[in-house]
């Protein structure tokens, strides 16, 4: 009796082992394959104070105006919301803001702000403290890259081609935080900045300050195509 219960506790241990094992390996495999690149793509150090920033534009109602935030932010931040929630578990999506009620405290926190400078108050704030390190300006209708401008194209009334930018650098208003910077020429380009950082954002040869200006093809029901990296700036410099 003693050998078949000693054999029968040898294969229970073994078998909890085995699992406890698995168990270990699965997490490993989840945070290299998932976490690890994820956390490149944003370079936060954690989530717990990030404040995602969308535009503010409003709404005559009749009675009232009302704050909404453009189209093109809501699909660029689902396209960004899977690898940062794959990155970090302190995520907290209440503090999505409309960039007009941003509270100021949280422009020195890390930041996500998503849309240009017209419409998106942080924006404006961010690229203005960063103008002198920055190797592109907006305005005039067009993104202007070290002398050259670029636009989307439009046909009938239809954007067929966008552009965009993203910019992850330290918060120039709290050097110890970040920021992510991401729009475009129109709102298509927002998007297709967006999926660019979302699809290759965690490259070992992208520096972690840096900004880029990318294209991409926009389908008739308004689907952005592949980006395309147009240029590219290592901030660090």
């Amino acid at each position: 009796m003693d050998s078949i219960a000693g054999a029968v506790g040898s294969q229970v241990l073994s078998a909890v082992v085995a699992a406890v094992l698995t168990g270990i390996a699965g997490l490993v495999r989840w945070f290299v394959v998932r976490r690890m690149p994820a956390r490149r793509i944003w370079r936060y150090l954690g989530a717990s104070e990030l404040s995602i920033v969308l535009d503010t534009s409003h709404i005559d109602t009749g009675r009232y105006q009302r704050p909404v935030a453009g189209l093109g932010q809501v699909r660029a931040l689902s396209v960004l919301i899977p690898s940062l929630t794959h990155a970090y578990r302190d995520l907290n999506l209440e503090r999505v803001r409309l960039s007009a009620h941003l509270p100021g405290h949280e422009m020195e926190h890390d930041l996500l702000v998503l849309g240009g400078p017209k419409n998106n108050e942080a924006a404006h704030s961010i690229l203005e403290a960063m103008a002198d390190a920055l190797p592109f300006r907006l305005g005039g209708g067009a993104i202007t890259w070290e002398g050259t401008a670029y636009t989307g194209d439009a046909t009938d009334g239809e954007v067929v081609r966008d552009c965009g930018y993203v910019v992850r650098a330290p918060n120039p208003l709290n050097s110890s935080k970040r920021v992510v910077l991401i729009g475009g020429w129109s709102t298509y380009g927002t998007v297709a900045a967006a999926r660019w950082l979302a699809e290759n954002g965690a490259h070992r040869s992208l520096a972690a300050d840096v900004a880029v200006l990318v294209e991409a093809s926009v389908l008739r029901d308004g689907h952005v195509s592949t980006p395309r990296l147009v240029r590219k700036t290592d901030l660090s410099m």
